[in-house]
């Protein structure tokens, strides 16, 4: 471990467990552990940390074995507000080889350990996909459910598994015919290269100007390409009319699945519907190259659950990125919501009041979002 987290017996038995702190930036063995589970997520992995660390975040893994072998753990991000006080998050975590109750207590205690000893004001937490019986001992140990997202709690996935016809007929009528006029009208795509990524970031940057969001750095997407395309696990798609570029999609690969993870585009060649054929590009490329799932990466918790109650999507997320991610069809999913902890009892009881979900308000929400577009 490094010194970058406050020392304190960070090897510890508890029953045939022994429990450690990994601060390093890369680290292959939890690596292999984290793409071995069906519910493992590129954000878990020491490579997403190294792509954070552009934007100031520091990680650290609480990691569990048993004679050796890994059967749990959970990778931190965590971002310093003040000398000694930070915030400290788990996305698509912790993992577990196997459900035992015991492992799953011994390791929510650590990691209440761990903030105490390095002063966290708190701990965020978003499950992994799936793990329902996890959040049931989260309320044990002083974990409130919040309306926070640490990643999305909803989103769309594709079954690639189907054959082209079928994933055709899901789509949206809107949709295919916007795919087809996209061919039509001349706009071709292509797998990029990193020689294409100051392309992409240009598109990106314009999208971030006329969506009124704070872009992330260039330096951001270039470590990402740097570190994931070592394990061949990143992609790009363009789109292009006349040879120029109008549309891009940046794509992250893990386990069995494709996530679009950003778009850019340029504005330029709306009729001719660029971004329909990048997304469908982009899925028939996760298809060729034999993943399962493509996963559109998120989209509105409450119009996902509407729609799954029988309903349809709100009218005023009709003019959202959800209602283009809708038209390729696909399964409307429901993830975990996101655990805070905080150590401090001085604390705990007014930001519960304001982030807890009984204090969900509109205009907080508001600012909280913009908080995470602006720090990621």
């Amino acid at each position: 471990m490094g010194v970058f987290f406050k020392s304190y017996d960070t090897t510890v038995s508890k029953v045939d467990y022994q429990v450690r702190l990994s601060d390093e930036p890369l680290d292959p063995e939890w690596d292999r552990f984290v793409s071995s589970m069906p519910v493992g997520h590129h954000v878990q992995t020491s490579l997403w940390g190294q792509v954070k660390r552009v934007l100031g975040y520091r990680t650290m893994r609480v990691i569990v074995s048993d004679h050796g072998r890994i059967v749990a753990g959970g990778q931190f991000l965590i971002r310093k507000l003040l000398p000694f006080v930070s915030i400290a998050y788990i996305s698509k975590g912790p993992l577990f080889l196997t459900w035992d109750p015991s492992l799953v207590r011994m390791f929510i205690e650590e990691l209440t350990r761990v903030a105490r000893a390095n002063h966290f004001l708190l701990i965020a937490l978003q499950p992994a996909n799936n793990e329902r019986k996890f959040q049931a001992l989260l309320a044990d140990h002083g974990f409130r459910q919040s309306w926070l997202e640490l990643a999305p709690t909803a989103t769309i996935l594709h079954d690639l598994s189907q054959g082209t016809p079928e994933i055709l007929k899901q789509m949206k009528r809107q949709t295919r015919q916007n795919v087809r006029r996209s061919e039509r009208e001349g706009i071709t795509t292509r797998e990029g290269n990193e020689a294409d990524l100051p392309i992409f970031y240009q598109m990106y940057v314009t999208t971030s100007e006329r969506q009124g969001f704070t872009p992330y750095p260039e330096v951001y997407f270039r470590r990402m390409w740097q570190v994931f395309s070592e394990q061949d696990a990143i992609s790009l798609i363009l789109a292009e009319y006349q040879g120029a570029p109008v549309s891009a999609l940046l794509l992250i690969t893990f386990g069995n699945t494709v996530i679009p993870k950003t778009l850019g585009w340029s504005g330029e060649e709306g009729k001719r519907r660029p971004n329909d054929a990048v997304f469908w590009a982009a899925i028939q490329w996760a298809k060729t190259h034999g993943y399962h799932y493509f996963d559109m990466e998120g989209i509105n918790r409450e119009g996902a659950e509407q729609i799954l109650s029988g309903g349809s999507l709100p009218e005023e997320l009709r003019s959202t990125p959800d209602f283009f991610k809708l038209g390729y069809g696909g399964c409307v999913t429901l993830m975990p919501q996101s655990y805070h902890f905080v150590p401090s009892p001085l604390w705990r009881w007014p930001y519960h009041q304001v982030f807890g979900l009984e204090g969900r308000n509109p205009a907080i929400q508001g600012a909280v979002e913009r908080y995470r577009r602006r720090f990621g």
